[in-house]
């Protein structure tokens, strides 16, 4: 036992005094051209270091500083590699066998340049170079073809497979390492540069049959330490290695992350994306993923509470706003199961669940839904809903199937109530305070599909009841189709107003035209008035109509709209108004009448309701001002007045709030026979029906409408009754031939019809 001890430490003393002296006794500089002269022709660039020593203490092995690999030519000066380290540790007992196995490699603070040039090319893409025996003596590329061809290639990957596994090393550790990453080609004339340093990676168990676990760390743009972190399982890779087979099990964890980052390094994100979106401020993100390739499941998270999203005019998430993009799919060859992905933003969450099959051309099955989501606080993010405070809440249901060029999908949409705000001002009108529109059991399903470029749909729109400007209504109904960028309403139909409204029409979504053709029946006029207009108390009555109505609205006459049509109003009221009493009151204060209808006069009611059993007329409307035609008032009311009729023509200038109609009153045949009973000359008012006919104009506004008779006809008309009569007279007392009357000979007075011309 003695003696082993002896030699044991025997051993041990001159292993001692090995590990102390070799490293003066071997001097590995001298290899070190040999060494530069092995490694140029794989890697096309000038490779040098400082020098190489042998250590023992450390491990066996070698340590070389100052390493460095020069950078391509084309893309500057300077080196694409700096290594202040590199440590080798070989494994001691496989010397015995004369096998090298390396046990450790270790790098040192290595820098590293990489630069992505105006053509979109890598500074790294020519670093493995061609080997030297593919190069004849003159430099040249050998030719090969058949069995040479195959012969070269099974010795090329067999030296693949011996570089690779000398390559193999149980623990790899790079440490304080620093990547500069300068893009060109991102924005054009301004290289950007993003710096990944702090970088720490260690590789344990490195080897074709044991699984690779690899830990790195790094600072990543935007970071004060450490942000991004990776543990990782991979492997193993076998001997024939096959990347698609390859299992891996990866935690990726990024705190801090600026988007810019990502984009650069992976610019066809920012080709995806629509131009006018833009990011600022950080992000984190988590990637979880296990299998291989071909069978993989992958689980990401990100976190975007801290990041600003701007998309043009149109959207604005402001940072604290919470957001987050949560995906889960797993993928088995060609197919991807989505399950679920989930988009969290302010109230919403917008989950997505199902298929995806072929990556080439891929063919969806997918179901996408929200949650019971409030619109409390959107006009921040969208700006175009501030003016109209939308309120409720909404849940949203799709699903979609096919391709890309040929898809189909369901939609729909749900609230239990909803309320925006709309302003009632159109045209040249001045600008009225915004009402609420609320909207209850909103239903509204959507069938679409999608044919290469042409999209098409139908749907239909329920609403139990609600509001729109003040205006009530319930069982709201409509069906609708969408093709060639024209929206059809087809069976609208509503009850407001103690009425019904029915439409069908058309929407030009993208040139913002519409035309409408309502058909209304038995509305309440004096509600329509009070609550669309400011002419409240003004109108009574119940309101039908049909007409066609368009958009017209263009720069300075926003929301102005055309429509004609034709309308009845049955037991009829204008409150503000007495028109027959006001144009009978101007006829029985004409001279020539007063004196003889003093007491018809004064029985005349003075109330200013003009009351009528209904109205019916025409109508056209352009910018605003409306042409009534053919308006016809049947059996108008007043105390003494009865069955007499008005017909109207003329101009409503709603701009100008101005009146210029014309028209007339007609009497009824009782009344007009006990007028001219009382004053003979009224009767040159009389029409051939032996109805008193008072023609009028109406001026003012709609507001205070004021009926003038036209006096100057009636005066001119009972002038001539006056000079008939008298003319008669005088032929009578004369003797004169009446016209028409014949001589003996059977032939007719010229002189008769010479005087009954002059007075007609």
């Amino acid at each position: 036992m003695k003696k082993i001890i002896i030699v044991v430490l025997s051993v041990l003393f001159v292993l001692l005094i090995s590990a102390v002296v070799l490293p003066f006794v071997i001097d590995l500089n001298k290899y070190k051209g040999k060494i530069i002269d092995i490694a140029k022709p794989y890697l096309s660039r000038d490779f040098d270091f400082g020098n190489v020593e042998l250590t023992i203490l450390k491990g066996l092995g070698a340590e070389i500083r100052g390493l460095r690999i020069a950078e391509n030519p084309e893309f500057g000066k300077g080196d694409f590699l700096n290594l202040e380290h590199l440590r080798i540790k070989i494994k001691l007992f496989p010397l015995l066998k004369k096998q090298i196995q390396v046990k450790e490699l270790i790098m040192d603070k290595p820098v590293v340049r990489l630069i992505k040039n105006a053509e979109g090319n890598y500074n790294f893409e020519d670093l493995t170079g061609s080997p030297a025996d593919e190069h004849d003596d003159a430099g040249g590329t050998k030719k090969k073809d058949g069995e040479d061809e195959k012969r070269d290639d099974k010795t090329k990957e067999n030296n693949e497979k011996a570089i690779f596994a000398g390559l193999m090393v149980s623990k790899f550790t790079l440490n304080q390492g620093k990547i500069d990453f300068v893009d060109e080609f991102t924005r054009r004339g301004t290289p950007v540069t993003n710096t990944i340093d702090l970088l720490d990676l260690q590789c344990t168990d490195v080897s074709l049959n044991n699984p690779i676990h690899v830990y790195m760390a790094a600072r990543i743009p935007e970071g004060t330490k450490q942000n991004l972190t990776m543990q990782a399982t991979i492997g193993p890779l076998g001997e024939a290695t096959d990347r698609e087979r390859v299992f891996m099990d990866i935690k990726l964890r990024a705190e801090s992350l600026n988007p810019d980052f990502i984009i650069a390094f992976y610019p066809s994100i920012k080709e995806i994306l629509p131009e006018d979106v833009s990011f600022t401020g950080l992000l984190g993100m988590e990637l979880i993923t296990k299998g291989t390739i071909a069978n993989l499941q992958t689980q990401v998270t990100m976190e975007m509470k801290d990041l600003d999203i701007r998309y043009g005019e149109t959207f604005h998430k402001p940072k604290l706003v919470p957001c987050q993009i949560s995906i889960a799919a797993s993928k088995a060859g060609d197919d991807i199961q989505v399950d679920p992905s989930v988009i969290t933003m302010h109230t919403m969450s917008l989950k997505t669940s199902g298929k995806i099959t072929g990556l080439t051309n891929p063919s969806f099955d997918l179901v996408i839904g929200t949650n019971d989501t409030s619109m409390k606080g959107w006009e921040v993010l969208v700006p175009s809903l501030k003016a109209y405070e939308p309120e409720g809440n909404f849940t949203f249901l799709g699903s979609m199937k096919g391709t890309m060029g040929d898809l189909s999908a369901n939609l729909q949409f749900s609230a239990p109530r909803l309320a925006v705000k709309v302003s009632q001002a159109t045209g040249n009108s001045k600008d009225t305070a915004p009402s609420k529109s609320v909207f209850e059991s909103m239903d509204i399903k959507v069938q679409a599909g999608k044919k290469e470029n042409n999209i098409k749909g139908s749907g239909n729109l329920e609403i139990k009841k609600g509001e729109v400007m003040d205006a009530a209504f319930e069982k709201m109904q409509s069906q609708f189709d969408y093709q060639n960028d024209i929206l059809n309403i087809q069976g609208f139909q509503a009850h407001a107003f103690q009425g019904d409204i029915s439409m069908e029409g058309t929407v030009t979504p993208s040139k913002l035209q519409w035309v409408m053709k309502p058909v209304i029946t038995n509305i309440n006029m004096a509600e329509v008035v009070d609550t669309l207009t400011q002419y409240k108390g003004l109108f009574k009555g119940i309101f039908s109509g049909s007409f066609k109505a368009n958009s017209a609205g263009d720069d300075t006459q926003k929301g102005a709209i055309d429509a004609s049509g034709s309308f009845r109003i049955e037991q009829g009221e204008i409150m503000n108004v007495n028109l027959v009493d006001t144009v009978m009151e101007a006829l029985f204060g004409m001279k020539g009448v007063s004196m003889f209808m003093e007491r018809e006069g004064s029985e005349l009611n003075k109330q200013k309701i003009t009351r009528f059993d209904s109205m019916d007329g025409d109508f056209s409307m352009t910018k605003n001002t409306i042409n009534l035609k053919k308006v016809s008032l049947h059996n108008i009311h007043t105390v003494k007045v009865t069955e007499t009729d008005a017909f109207v023509d003329g101009l409503v200038d709603c701009n100008a709030n101005s009146l210029n109609l014309k028209g007339k009153i007609v009497l009824s045949p009782e009344y007009s026979a006990r007028l001219t009973k009382k004053t003979e000359e009224l009767n040159a008012l009389l029409n051939p029906e032996s109805r008193m006919v008072l023609p009028f104009s109406i001026t003012g506004s709609l507001g205070k409408p004021v009926p003038i008779l036209d006096i100057p006809y009636v005066t001119t008309a009972m002038t001539k009754y006056y000079g008939t009569r008298e003319l008669e007279k005088l032929g009578d007392k004369i003797g004169l031939p009446k016209k028409g009357d014949k001589d003996k000979q059977g032939k007719e007075s010229p002189l008769g019809n010479i005087l009954k011309d002059l007075i007609k």
